[in-house]
């Protein structure tokens, strides 16, 4: 049993709080957040305690695992903090804005012994580990076009999403997930090219890209912050191959916690095929086994820190591109 001081109580640590309570290897032991907490929901079932100084979590010795969710400027810092007090760590995606700070906290990690664990949700989310696993079957093997969509309105909820110098605006913020799971999917890319719009605070909030991919495959990703008031967030995924097309759609509320109508259906030249019941919950999934890599000191195989930072690599050169207007080579 794994005792987690969870940093951030906003949306997403709201959600990771909900995850951990679901889980049997591990507990929320204390919170850390300078607001006061109201929310019956909350203080209903949370049984540790509420802290407002990060110091004071750090230096708690039950405290095995600190979970950051912050605000991404703030991200280096609180990771940095955590490894030197010798906390293993769990991190919201991004990880941070730039291959400079990913450096360093890698660096910093590392150094002081502790593991790092980052929350690119995609590799968990049920769904879309069935699309790898099919993508590793004879029914997907051979897949020669992706194509995927993430639309919505920015978030409601704070506006430090909207300025690029905090959060990379929905590039970083959401763009990242289609990004992250089809470079999982396809390997590495030869070239990227983007365009886009920015908001008012220079931050990109529309953004589509296409990527050329070493295996010969292409995608093409879409991603927006900027739909109208009532539009439903949207997040569709088709994987083409030689041997079939499997393609994923969900329209939700104003943002992933109310999925509404879902369709997910293979087609190949004789059938269609809907797939139904695949069961399980993303933050779950990913929490559960990002605590399991520390219980049992085993490799983080999903998403290693390579992987992150190829992630990374990716985003910063859509970003370059985005600004220049030119097709960006990786190599």
């Amino acid at each position: 049993m794994k005792n987690i001081g969870l940093v951030g109580l906003g949306f997403i640590g709201s959600m990771h709080l909900k995850a951990y309570h679901s889980l049997e290897n591990c507990r929320v032991a204390a919170i850390c957040t300078r607001s006061e907490v109201e929310d019956k929901e909350i203080t209903d079932f949370f049984n540790g305690t509420f802290i407002s100084d990060y110091d004071e979590l750090l230096r708690r010795k039950d405290i095995d695992i600190i979970d950051i969710c912050l605000p991404t400027f703030l991200h280096e810092e609180y990771i940095a903090k955590a490894a030197r007090a010798g906390k293993h760590i769990i991190c919201e995606k991004p990880l941070t804005l730039s291959l400079e700070s990913a450096e360093r906290i890698i660096k910093e990690v590392q150094d002081n012994g502790v593991r790092l664990f980052v929350g690119h949700l995609l590799r968990f989310w049920p769904e879309y580990q069935f699309i790898k696993s099919y993508s590793e079957s004879d029914q997907l093997k051979d897949i020669e076009i992706v194509h995927a969509q993430r639309l919505g309105q920015a978030p409601a909820w704070s506006n430090w999403f909207r300025h690029p110098e905090k959060s990379g605006g929905a590039l970083f913020d959401l763009h990242i997930h289609d990004i992250d799971f089809i470079s999982y999917l396809l390997g590495e890319a030869e070239s990227v090219y983007a365009t886009g719009t920015k908001n008012n605070y220079g931050a990109w909030d529309h953004i589509m890209t296409t990527l050329l991919f070493k295996n010969n495959s292409k995608a093409f990703v879409e991603a927006s912050h900027r739909m109208p008031k009532g539009y439903p967030f949207t997040m569709s995924f088709r994987a083409q191959a030689v041997q079939g097309t499997l393609e994923y759609r969900v329209a939700a509320g104003e943002n992933i916690e109310h999925i509404g109508n879902q369709q997910f259906v293979y087609y190949n030249q004789e059938t269609k095929t809907s797939i139904d019941n695949v069961n399980g919950d993303a933050f779950q999934n990913e929490l559960s086994y990002f605590v399991q890599c520390v219980e049992t000191n085993q490799e983080n195989h999903v998403i290693p820190l390579e992987d992150v930072f190829y992630t990374l690599k990716l985003l910063k050169a859509i970003e370059a591109s985005l600004e220049t207007g030119h097709k960006i080579s990786l190599y």
